[in-house]
């Protein structure tokens, strides 16, 4: 009967042994998992910060060419009106020109 004690006895505690070492051997696989899902969150949250300053550069970008193509648009006016004044004004002095020289 000792002997199938002693037998139980080795079984227990090898079953604890394997216990302990699978136990070990999890909890080691879940940290380094548990890191890596921690880095890559890490990484995603500073790619998010990117697509926002990018997104704010293109927000800035697009104010810019707004303003840009407005004042082009407000000089090409300026212009149109100011070669408009220069022609009528030619044409008012060539008319005095033409009554002058009859």
């Amino acid at each position: 009967m000792k002997g199938f004690d002693a037998l139980l006895n080795v079984l227990n505690s090898s079953a604890s042994t394997f216990n302990k070492q699978t136990d070990e051997v999890s909890r080691t696989e879940v940290d380094a998992k548990i890191a890596q899902i921690s880095d890559v969150n890490e990484a995603i949250q500073q790619k998010q910060k990117e697509i926002a300053d990018l997104q704010q550069q293109v927000k800035s970008l697009q104010s810019q060419t707004e303003v840009s193509r407005s004042k082009l648009q407000e000089a090409k006016s300026n212009f149109a009106a100011a070669l408009e004044r220069r022609r009528a004004e030619i044409q008012q002095q060539r008319k005095e020109f033409e009554t002058i020289l009859g």
